[in-house]
């Protein structure tokens, strides 16, 4: 309710939805926000972004759990090219990006 009254009116009923939305989104943020340690605000930022991305559609989805898993582990066919200093997980890791159409060119 507080979204309701507080949000900017608008007579265009798109406009006043994505109005509702903002403050809504921005009154849990902020509320929410009030009982993590600072530590965790960052965090819990990323994750809000992240969610509200991929309710429009703007996060693919290949890409992401990539993010959060590196990938599934293979055997590397590539041998790495600088193994004094990228340890093997790494360089799999990069060799792995190529299984992402946005990375594809990667290495």
């Amino acid at each position: 309710i507080s979204s309701i009254e507080d949000s900017e009116a608008s007579g265009v009923l798109e406009e006043r939805i994505e109005n509702l939305n903002n403050h809504f989104t921005y009154s849990i943020y902020r509320n929410v926000c009030r009982s993590l340690f600072e530590k965790d605000k960052l965090l819990f930022s990323f994750i809000l972004c992240i969610g509200i991305l991929k309710g429009k559609g703007k996060v693919n989805d290949a890409e992401w759990r990539f993010l959060l898993t590196g990938g599934v582990a293979l055997d590397n066919p590539h041998p790495n090219p600088a193994e004094e200093w990228l340890p093997e997980k790494s360089w799999g890791e990069v060799v792995r990006t190529a299984d992402i159409p946005a990375l594809k060119d990667f290495y």
